[in-house]
């Protein structure tokens, strides 16, 4: 559930982002709107929380929008993830099982090293 900034699986808190913005409300204004603190909201636009389907709904209702067009750059963000893992087991497909760890070691550096990144910049 927990996602940040730039990953594929953050597209609800950007829709909720822009949906905010477009009709100018900050955070605390759309929170007090909603019934939750301004931190919640924040939470929801950075990805580390999902609103409840009610709070999607006042949400979308306060932003003049509807809650599946919230949702849908989550929905596309999801198949490009699928896509993407789909391609990536047919790229790995048929390679020796030494260098499958190779590549395994490598993501697992990459995630280490992106979250002392995002540690060293709070």
């Amino acid at each position: 559930m927990t996602t940040t900034d730039g990953d594929p699986r953050s597209g609800l808190g950007d829709s909720i982002r822009e949906a905010r913005r477009s009709v100018g409300l900050t955070q605390s204004q759309l929170a007090a709107l909603v019934g939750v603190s301004a931190h919640t909201v924040w939470a929801w636009e950075a990805g580390r929380m999902k609103p409840t389907h009610a709070h999607l709904v006042e949400i979308a209702f306060h932003t003049d929008t509807s809650p599946l067009q919230l949702e849908a750059r989550e929905r596309l963000n999801s198949e490009l993830l699928l896509e993407t893992e789909v391609s990536f087991h047919d790229a790995v497909n048929g390679l020796p099982d030494e260098d499958i760890e190779e590549i395994r070691e490598f993501i697992r550096f990459v995630r280490s090293r992106r979250r002392r990144q995002g540690r060293a910049e709070t």
